[in-house]
């Protein structure tokens, strides 16, 4: 699968370094300092690209949702906005080039698989920028504030009020218990259907919140083929989970 990413001048200087490397001599080899041990190799910018391009329909959408998901309280616009940035920084950490004040995440290829390697970097990125806006907004809070002055009364001022941290410790929890059951219910609907790729298209698709069409689309199923795995995946769950059946 081919997936273009956003065009900027950076991503441009990262791939044209990628194809005209820096030549060295065997003479500029032999005078380096021997190591211990042989260095962890990290992708170039060229192959960073490859590789992503190379990922599979799902992957993409997977990525995408963890962006999705991430996205809150950042300084990011869109979820394609915070992956594009995953990618170009493992582009820009291995560009002889980069300006110092470009922030690089290098790839180690040969050790970490693509798609765990940018979702680990999508949640690092969404927390760093959660992170220095949420300074910012301190900063800019105990300006309002003054030397005398008290955060909490500016708050009460601008009509905010924070919950009770027993209230907000009661949601959490039964968020993750939700997110638990869940999980474990799509866990038993996939494992049952390990080898029916149509009723995995499926169940994908509804993840993402696709339609019909995008789902047929996307992973190449014809009407015919799609409502016959939707009868499969609907007739399971009645069995699995009774009165929980899909619509």
């Amino acid at each position: 699968m081919y997936v273009r990413l956003p065009k900027t001048a950076r991503t441009d200087r990262l791939l044209s370094a990628a194809v005209n490397p820096t030549v060295h001599t065997k003479r500029d080899q032999e005078e380096q300092v021997p190591r211990a041990s042989t260095p962890e190799r990290h992708a170039s910018p060229e192959e960073v690209v490859q590789a992503f391009n190379k990922l599979r329909p799902e992957e993409v959408l997977r990525l995408k949702k963890r962006a999705t998901l991430q996205i809150g309280g950042t300084e990011y616009t869109n979820p394609l906005e915070l992956l594009s940035e995953a990618v170009q920084r493992a582009m820009i950490a291995t560009d002889p080039n980069k300006q110092e004040n470009e922030r690089g995440r290098p790839w180690p290829m040969e050790r970490v698989e693509l798609l765990a390697f940018l979702s680990r970097s999508i949640d690092s990125i969404a927390d760093t920028s959660r992170q220095s806006l949420h300074q910012k907004e301190t900063d800019r809070l105990e300006a309002l504030a003054g030397d005398e002055g008290d955060v909490a009364t500016v708050l009460h001022d601008a009509d905010f009020s924070a919950p009770d941290i027993v209230d907000q410790a009661i949601d959490l929890e039964e968020d993750r218990a939700r997110q638990a059951a869940a999980k474990a219910d799509a866990d038993l609907i996939e494992q049952h259907f390990a080898g029916d790729q149509a009723v995995l298209a499926i169940i994908e698709g509804e993840k993402e919140e696709m339609s019909p069409g995008e789902v047929q689309e996307m992973f190449g199923l014809n009407e015919k083929t799609y409502d016959s795995a939707r009868r499969r995946l609907r007739r399971q769950v009645d069995k699995l989970m009774p009165g929980r059946s899909q619509k």
